[in-house]
């Protein structure tokens, strides 16, 4: 089964997980999103094995694989099934800790009193008539997935679950959530008070599941069934909650998960209540002084978008009935829109993508363009194309041509002016040639090999820090020799290695002995974070055995492999026009322009 994590607001999220779900807390949404990450890395670390996942929010869904390591990947949507609602249910939050749970009151034991005596409804049990003890929902949360300032003062109890199940009428039994149901939590057997007094065994939280006995403070403070003598005064609508216990946590419990103390705290079934007057873990806002804020009302009030169908009869019937009849998207839409989210996502900075391979013809150029056209043309601009050859590269001739021939060289002689507070986009038209409908600019290496040598490392972070004021993505074409000082410092400033290969046999060898030398001073790990991409280089078909062969070799390597088929106007070296790429050859690049985003 599939792990699952639903972003119901700007502030809040809950993750489905095999054995249980998590609340997660936030003061904003990017906040929420890196909380449930933390999560599934912990799950997968937990288990020890990579988990697949799925991220859930208003108006996208994020297939991924969540690796021990902290490694996440994109993979393809499936029909397995989910821990926890099914995908097309509505995001609701959940309610807070001051919320009563009123799931397990019989409604058949509601009682109306008579209206000549005025007397108010009582809530009891049929087998004893004892009043039922409601207790607010309490939650299991993991520490990784809390904000710090949420993380509760008073006692916590781990392990065990908070979820109570209704018990039989039979005097003395409590009834348990099933074992195998994914989301059912599984009581420690030492725990205590389950079966506490016959009194307790119709009330509606009977079988409130007891606290871990891992540690030995802890177990003796386990939730109990309600006592007869102390039910019998509870107030019809929701007991308040008794003090948190103040015995000390066991040093061998764990760090996380950790309980919310948000039900009655009783020893044993037989114990008086606490003397202590009732306490309430109040669950923190992202308002400084603890009252809601604008972002709250906002999140808690906006409804979501409902997603149309745009393609296919779906998307005909959303048309001729001018959106009254509206089916959401098929399978096939929802794949592709879910990957141009993948591609359009908010990154907090400037990022750079290196392409590499140190074999000549082995299309870094070629993906290049491609990666910044698919850029530019789903993100809507702020892309540059950086030839940075240490020899006379031809990224500027495979491009739209410009009115002028100004390369990287001019604009490191003019570096100041970029420097400028005042400086804008308008300042760097000189210098680079906009592709027009594609959104994306190129900066062309000069043409004289000898003035191209002169972007050494220094010159090529001067030129990286200037250009980072006016691009958010930088796709960065390489050289072809791994020692030269621009290069190197273009694969060291990479935040996305990209490695580019042929299926030709001397491009595929450059590119592993490449990785062994990256490897070998020092860059392992921006080989392990690489996409590697085998670009077909023949209409011929693609040989099985080589393929496996290839796709074993740089998948133990990078952290995905993709490809991406031949095309014949890459082939005749003319400029790239995107209206002429083949449909099949733009998505093979929206894919692989997905993943790499993916590392971003």
């Amino acid at each position: 089964m599939i792990a699952q994590a639903r972003i119901t607001s700007d502030t809040s999220a809950t993750v489905h997980l095999a054995d249980e779900a998590v609340d997660v807390q936030g003061a904003d949404l990017p906040e929420i999103r890196a909380r449930v990450k933390q999560a599934f890395i912990s799950a997968a670390r937990d288990s020890d094995e990579a988990i697949d996942v799925v991220i859930v929010e208003p108006d996208v869904r994020h297939h991924l694989r969540v690796e021990p390591s902290g490694r996440i990947t994109g993979r393809t949507p499936d029909q397995r099934p989910l821990y926890g609602p099914a995908l097309d249910e509505p995001l609701i939050a959940p309610p807070t800790d001051d919320t009563a749970d009123l799931s397990g009151i019989d409604q058949g034991a509601l009682r109306t009193s008579s209206t000549t005596t005025g007397e108010q409804p009582a809530v009891e049990t049929p087998a004893t008539g004892e009043l039922a003890t409601v207790r607010p929902r309490a939650r299991r949360r993991r520490a990784a997935a809390m904000p710090p300032s949420t993380l509760p003062a008073t006692s916590t109890r781990p392990g065990g679950s908070a979820a109570s199940a209704p018990s039989s009428a039979s005097a003395g039994s409590a009834g348990h959530a099933p074992a195998d149901s994914p989301s059912a939590p599984v009581p420690s057997a030492a725990s205590a008070g389950s079966t506490g007094s016959a009194g307790s065994a119709g009330s509606a939280s009977a079988a409130g599941s007891a606290g871990s006995a891992s540690s030995a403070s802890s177990a003796g403070s386990a939730g109990s069934a309600a006592s007869s003598g102390s039910a019998s005064s509870a107030p019809p609508s929701a007991s308040a909650p008794s003090a948190p216990s103040t015995s000390p946590p066991s040093a061998a419990a764990a760090p996380h998960p950790e309980w919310t103390a948000a039900g009655p705290d009783r020893s044993a079934s037989n114990s008086p209540p606490a003397p202590n007057p009732p306490t309430r873990t109040r669950v923190a806002t992202p308002g400084a002084d603890g009252r809601p804020t604008l972002q709250d009302l906002q999140s808690s009030t906006a409804k979501p978008e409902k997603i149309k169908a745009t393609r296919g009869l779906r998307g005909f019937i959303t048309k001729v009935t001018g959106g009254v009849i509206s089916p959401q998207p098929g399978k096939v839409e929802r794949a592709d829109n879910e990957r141009l989210e993948r591609i359009r996502r908010p990154l907090d900075g400037p990022r750079n993508i290196a392409v590499v391979n140190l074999k000549g013809g082995a299309h870094k150029t070629t993906a290049s363009l491609m990666i910044a056209a698919t850029l530019g043309v789903t993100r809507g601009g702020n892309v540059l194309a950086w030839d940075n050859n240490e020899t006379r590269g031809t990224l500027g001739w495979r491009g739209i041509p410009s009115d002028h021939n100004r390369t990287a060289v001019d604009l490191l002689q003019n570096i100041d002016l970029l420097r400028a507070p005042e400086a804008s986009n308008a300042d760097l038209d000189p210098y680079v040639r906009p592709q027009g409908g594609m959104r994306f600019d190129i900066l062309a290496s000069d043409e004289d090999p000898g003035s191209a040598a002169s972007i050494d490392d220094r010159a090529f972070g001067e030129l990286n820090d200037a250009l980072s004021r006016f691009y958010r993505i930088k796709v960065i074409d390489t050289g072809n020799n791994v020692r030269a000082s621009n290069w190197l410092a273009a694969v060291k400033s990479a935040d996305q290695l990209v490695i580019i290969s042929t299926v030709r046999e001397d491009t595929f060898n450059a590119a592993a002995w490449m990785i062994d030398e990256l490897r070998a001073t020092g860059l392992a790990e921006q080989v392990d974070h690489a996409v590697t991409i085998l670009s077909h280089s023949a209409k011929g078909k693609f040989d099985p055995t080589l393929r496996r062969r290839l796709q074993a070799h740089f998948g133990a390597h990078t952290r995905a492999v993709t490809e991406v088929p031949y095309e014949q106007q890459f082939v005749d070296g003319s400029h790239l026009d995107w209206e002429r790429v083949r449909s099949r050859t733009k998505e093979a690049w929206l894919d692989a322009t997905a993943l790499i985003i993916d590392g971003l």
